[in-house]
């Protein structure tokens, strides 16, 4: 494959990035007005402002909520802001690779050694939120890491503060990235120089500014805060079994890389320029390693999603590229096979809907909107939307934005409005269902009058969805 002969990539990268995740946006709002999961919870908490709002940090629910402020509620708002975030880290790593001092070939070799990393080619394109916010951040934290010895400056510790404040703001899992990536800068001389600073301890402050509101909030509601931790299965006893889940998890996430790459790619000597910042990748990772093992063992933890662990291992590319660089006809076959993937992923995601298995039909052919248009023509002018799921409630927020939206997974008492209340569930006629004990039980909502929408599914229109749903008025309650 054939690599730009100037010595700068990254203004080529950054446009190409940018190029590709807003086409792959404006595909998928083309083709369905439907939310993913991820997406949908974002429509119900970016409704109202908060220090936090469940197990996940608020950063990303924050810019939504400045973004809504100027679009209104809005799935291609949505998308777009998702394709800025990848553009972001896609110029994250090949900012890295210009500041480790490597060449343009091996600059590329870095990006889009990222399309063969399926968790980010494809999962954070397809559904992730928080995971794809963290990721770009922990790449710009990597760039004001390996820029500081060079500029040992107030603006470059100032910005290494803030980067390491949003990243907790973003994903709590970003402290494993955060202290591999310290403890490893600390054993090289030209970093531990710049630590040694009361300049670094002004960054370690900022950081901790930018966190700490959060962080009370955190501390005050352990309960919502927690759920994350709970999804990781913590039990008593050395999570020994768990550290198999972690080889496999990171087998899968960086397998494809690590093997095409080996087969088609040539070893280069590092360039001497490049040696110090490849080798505080390589501590890094053995850092991140030792960190996450650690963990495992000590909480006893079971159960280890490969999402969890980009951001400790997004920069495997950049790791890659200080080795090894594109020549001859292997060159141009990984460079091929990285293109024929993207143009995959372009296709496959808005594929999703328009081929759907009619037996296991997409999320994204759900018909949403044509359902809740339905209740709004049988005279739905509710106040509050109280939904079965967050799929749903978020959903139908894009269709009822004057309204207030929770689920009973996202259900926020405090803010519950008067006026009349529109309840919508897939099984909301049958009593003996969780979502209908809990209206009865927590809300005093037994004997509910029930009605029924059916639509076609989008792209599936033989087949049908149906929800039910009741109308509550402010005095009935």
């Amino acid at each position: 494959m054939p690599m730009p002969a100037k010595t700068r990539a990254t203004p080529a990268i950054a446009a190409a990035a940018l190029g590709y995740f807003g086409l792959n946006a404006l595909l998928l709002g083309l083709v369905t007005p439907t939310a993913e999961w991820d997406h949908a919870e974002q429509l119900i908490l970016s409704q109202f402002p908060a220090l936090g709002y469940n197990s996940q940090p608020p950063l990303y629910t924050w810019l939504v909520q400045a973004l809504f402020a100027l679009t209104g509620p809005s799935l291609p708002a949505l998308l777009a802001l998702k394709a800025l975030l990848l553009t972001l880290l896609v110029t994250g790593v090949a900012v890295a690779a210009r500041a480790l001092g490597l060449p343009p070939a091996q600059q590329w070799v870095a990006v889009l050694g990222l399309a063969l990393i399926p968790q980010i080619v494809w999962e954070d394109q397809r559904n992730f939120t928080h995971t794809v916010l963290v990721v770009a951040v922990a790449a710009w934290t990597l760039v004001a890491m390996l820029r500081l010895p060079r500029r040992p400056h107030w603006p470059g510790y100032l910005g290494l503060g803030l980067l390491l404040g949003l990243g907790m703001l973003s994903k709590y899992n970003f402290g494993f990235f955060a202290l591999g990536l310290l403890a490893a800068a600390a054993t090289l001389p030209a970093w531990r120089r710049v630590m040694l600073s009361w300049r670094f301890v002004a960054a370690l402050a900022l950081a901790a500014a930018v966190f700490a509101p959060h962080g009370r909030w955190a501390l005050g509601a352990p309960a919502a805060a927690g759920e994350g931790f709970q999804k990781l299965q913590m039990s008593a006893g050395v999570g020994w079994a768990t550290l198999l889940d972690l080889a496999a998890g990171l087998g899968a996430i960086l397998g494809p890389l690590m093997l095409i790459s080996a087969l088609l790619l040539r070893r280069v000597a590092v360039p001497a320029q490049a040696l110090p910042g490849c080798r505080l990748l390589w501590r890094t990772a053995g850092a991140v390693l030792v960190l996450a093992v650690v963990l495992l063992l000590a909480s006893g933890a079971r159960d280890i999603k490969e999402h969890w662990l980009q951001p400790m291992v997004f920069y495997a590319p950049l790791l890659l590229a200080c080795h090894l660089a594109p020549g001859g006809r292997g060159g141009r076959a990984w460079g091929a096979l990285a293109l024929v993937v993207l143009a995959g992923v372009s296709v496959a995601l808005p594929g999703q809907a328009l081929w759907a298995d009619p037996q296991r039909p997409s999320r994204l052919n759900a018909p949403y909107q044509a359902l809740a248009a339905q209740m709004q023509a049988a005279g739905a002018r509710p106040a509050l939307v109280l939904a079965e799921s967050d799929p749903l409630a978020g959903n139908l927020r894009l269709a009822f934005p004057n309204a207030v939206v929770m689920s009973q997974r996202s259900f926020f008492p405090e803010r519950l409005p008067g006026g009349d209340w529109l309840l919508v569930g897939e099984r909301l006629a049958t009593a003996d269902t969780p979502f209908r004990r809990w209206l009865a039980a927590d809300l005093g909502l037994a004997a509910l009058r029930v009605h029924r929408a059916e639509a076609p599914l989008y792209h599936l229109p033989a087949q049908t969805m149906t929800l039910d749903w009741a109308l509550v008025p402010a005095s009935r309650r």
